[in-house]
């Protein structure tokens, strides 16, 4: 073999060698599927700082990678002990989401405490909070039938 053939081979095999290596990232994370941050930093930023931002991200990559109930525990946090207004909206969506999606009748205590948590929304100015409550006025839905009610609540919705 000639000399020009044994350095085509080497260098044939350096480029194979080097194109097949990987940089190995030590550091593994749950990127949302929205391309947000990483799951776990909202997590933190929702625990440690009521970080509203990270928290309206972190319901966004929930319902993007199908654990839409997990977010209940974040929105209780950002309820109770941020005083997030939009938090209490999503308590009271996120209590009554399998019920709603199974077509299954909720129980007095959790339709109770989801209603309160909404009340509290609306009591907020939450625009989510009262169009809902107007939607249960209207319908007759967990509390009595008030259309009268109902329209308000839906047109202070959209103020």
């Amino acid at each position: 073999m000639s000399k020009s053939y044994i350095t085509l081979f080497i260098l044939f095999v350096s480029i194979i060698t080097l194109s097949c290596t990987k940089k190995v990232d030590q550091k593994s994370e749950v990127i949302t599927i929205n391309n947000t941050r990483p799951i776990n930093e909202l997590k933190d930023l929702v625990l440690k700082k009521g970080d509203t931002i990270a928290y309206d991200e972190l319901g966004t990559a929930f319902l993007n990678e199908k654990h839409e109930e997990e977010y209940l525990v974040y929105s209780l946090i950002m309820a109770n002990k941020y005083k997030y207004k939009s938090a209490y909206y999503y308590v009271y969506d996120c209590l009554l989401l399998p019920f709603d999606r199974d077509k299954i009748e909720v129980d007095e205590k959790t339709k109770a405490l989801a209603l309160e948590y909404l009340l509290k929304g609306v009591e907020l100015n939450e625009h989510q909070a009262m169009s809902a409550l107007g939607d249960l006025y209207m319908t007759g839905t967990y509390v009595p039938k008030d259309t009268l009610k109902g329209q308000s609540l839906i047109h202070k919705s959209w103020e």
